[in-house]
């Protein structure tokens, strides 16, 4: 494919303006995964939160269940004991007055129990209390950081787009036939497509070219790619007259 060093330096050209939107487009690529990194943070502290008030939940209902089977012992314990007056036998009465015994010993425990679930319900509210309190102020931070980062994306999307009417322009410029050995070599994960030779080396991977793949590099006649990576070739000094092209 015959070339021109105007062409040359227009393929130079376009891959400046596509190194310009590949370094933007990592800006806008890194956003989305720290906003939801900030709302992952943020989810776990309500998570945390909504934990601690369901701890609290339980615990108030375990207690108002036993305060229920404390009611009960002591109500079958008074009971009990207006029917001790009514008993016939020795036997009777004796039975029935361990059973009462029993019933308030029962109560008594059920009272221990209550005792502890309240100790734990001191510990499950000011555990919700800083767990609110954490969630509120990382609720806060996530609201100014979204914004921050929001505002970014924004703005970074918008430098995008003013960065790619130049790219395009600079596309215009460049013969298709250029165009689609440029865009293979990009679509094969080589953003630096157009490499300069550097002391006899290919700048990219700097494998030791020939001198007769200089010399076709020299001549600027046609695209010249190295042989180890694939790149596009070209020689800087011989584009330095004529490199007018931004």
């Amino acid at each position: 494919m015959a070339l021109t060093k105007e062409a040359f330096l227009a393929l130079v050209a376009l891959q400046l303006k596509d190194n310009v939107l590949d370094a933007i487009q990592k800006e806008i690529d890194a956003v989305p995964p720290r906003i939801a990194a900030l709302r992952a943070d943020l989810e776990n502290e309500k998570r945390h939160m909504n934990e601690a008030k369901a701890r609290i939940l339980e615990l108030e209902k375990k207690k108002k269940t036993k305060e229920l089977d404390v009611a009960a012992k002591e109500e079958a314990a008074r009971k009990h004991s207006t029917q001790l007056n009514d008993l016939k036998s020795n036997e009777a009465y004796k039975t029935m007055q361990a059973e009462i015994e029993a019933e308030k010993a029962a109560a008594g425990d059920i009272e221990t129990e209550i005792l502890q679930l309240m100790e734990d319900l001191d510990k499950a509210k000011s555990e919700e209390k800083a767990a609110t309190v954490e969630f509120k102020k990382t609720e806060e931070f996530s609201k100014t950081d979204l914004a921050k980062l929001e505002a970014e994306l924004s703005h970074a999307k918008g430098r995008f787009e003013t960065e790619k009417v130049g790219r395009d322009a600079a596309a215009a410029a460049v013969a298709p036939s250029e165009m689609k050995v440029y865009n293979h070599i990009r679509g094969r994960g080589k953003p630096d497509a157009v490499v300069p030779v550097v002391a006899g080396h290919c700048g990219a991977c700097q494998i030791n070219l020939t001198p007769g793949l200089i010399l076709e590099i020299s001549k600027l006649k046609s695209l010249v790619t190295c042989e180890s990576c694939q790149r596009i070739l070209y020689k800087p000094e011989l584009l330095v007259p004529t490199a007018s092209v931004q």
